[in-house]
């Protein structure tokens, strides 16, 4: 992990200004962005600082052979009687105007400082400098979140790769009369022999569900696939602690069918346009709600429904990570939609048909934002899937 670490710690550092210190408070793991920034985590009590001088770490005795065995870009230092004490000690030595802490109002991903922990942390830092001014960390965070380092981009794009793999030795083995529950079921076997982890989300895997049995994000149940019913799969798989985020939607065929009748097909012809009409405009310094709307607008233009849900979100530690979303601006109190698309995020594209029970549809990328435009990483689906 330490490479990793290395590169996004190098990263992070980028973000800040003269004068600045960025410091992560940890205990058992409690800030998850720890990971994200270091590539390691600690058990005890841990103070992980950036400034120009480059990365840090104060932790116990008990986690400081780690440290030095598998992150040697680390500044590393041992306290043994007093965290406080030490803390206060190497503060002052570092001497910053201003210090950044994780936490957030807006983004749950930014938001890794328990408020225990905060109020703590404060008591410290006005001992040791008291005219120091605390900000959040949360534009800093985001960013380093949300753009991809070239080891990220790699663990991402092999997620994707074995996701298509994964729909591609599925979809022969779906067949009428299987339940929902059961898919679900062969969904998270051939994940595990695919040596992926598949994200069980709320409701232990992969979402399985028949469009006439209801379009909601629910648990599968116990109701099977008959000829003419649509099936919505939307399928999360773990490499190396990265995830894609893929869904496929697959028509089931009547015995006297070849192919999927056309106002399936048109449903599905709505939202590849509407996929289009996003990929269009994902561009460096676009505002997430500029790319939504143009799927949106797509979707009106042809008469189906508002989409119900954003355009699309980011991928990465988590399924939906955090940072810019593409989605509708709403009210001012939600920041997300609002900033910009920039080079290195990655992005579903996911603007769906929920008309239940009529026709409903998901279809969802995974697509790269580039200097030059967007590229995508996963395998478009081209046409709607069929099975019998």
């Amino acid at each position: 992990m330490s490479a990793l670490g290395e590169e996004k710690a190098r990263q992070a550092t980028q973000q800040l200004h003269s004068g600045e210190l960025w410091l992560f408070l940890t205990q058992e793991g409690s800030d998850p962005n720890v990971g994200l920034v270091f590539g390691t985590n600690s058990v005890g009590k841990a103070a992980f600082m950036l400034d120009g001088d480059g990365p840090k770490a104060l932790v116990s005795r008990i986690d400081a052979g780690h440290f030095e065995q598998h992150s040697p870009f680390l500044t590393t230092r041992k306290y043994a009687a007093s965290f406080e004490n030490d803390l206060s000690d190497w503060l002052r030595e570092l001497a910053p105007q201003t210090v950044l802490l994780n936490f957030s109002e807006h983004d749950i991903r930014c938001d890794g400082l328990t408020h225990g922990q905060y109020l703590s942390l404060e008591k410290v830092l006005r001992t040791a400098l008291p005219d120091v001014q605390i900000v959040s960390s949360e534009e800093q965070l985001s960013r380093v979140r949300a753009i991809k380092s070239p080891e990220e981009l790699r663990r991402l794009q092999r997620a994707i790769d074995l996701t298509t793999v994964f729909y591609d030795r599925l979809l022969p083995t779906l067949h009428a009369g299987q339940t929902e529950r059961q898919i679900q079921a062969r969904m998270n076997e051939l994940a595990a022999e695919l040596g992926a982890a598949p994200d069980p989300g709320d409701f232990g895997g992969p979402l399985v569900l028949i469009n006439r049995v209801g379009m909601s994000h629910r648990a599968p149940t116990d109701e099977a696939v008959v000829p003419g019913d649509l099936l919505i799969l939307d399928t999360a798989l773990g490499v190396e602690g990265y995830y894609s985020d893929i869904a496929r939607t697959i028509y089931f065929l009547r015995d006297d069918e070849d192919a999927a009748p056309q106002r399936e097909q048109q449903v599905f012809r709505a939202i590849y346009g509407a996929i289009d009409a996003a990929f269009a405009v994902l561009r460096p310094g676009t505002p997430g709600y500029q790319v939504d709307a143009a799927a949106r607008q797509h979707l009106l233009s042809l008469g189906y429904p508002e989409i119900q849900h954003s355009t699309g979100h980011q991928i990465g530690r988590h399924v939906h990570d955090g940072g810019a979303v593409l989605g509708p601006r709403g009210d001012n109190k939600r920041r997300a939609p609002g900033l910009s698309v920039e080079a290195g995020m990655i992005f579903t594209l996911e603007p769906t048909v929920l008309m239940s029970p009529d026709p409903s549809m998901i279809v969802e990328e995974n697509v790269l934002v580039t200097e030059d435009g967007p590229q995508y990483l996963s395998t478009r689906q081209q046409q709607l899937w069929t099975a019998r």
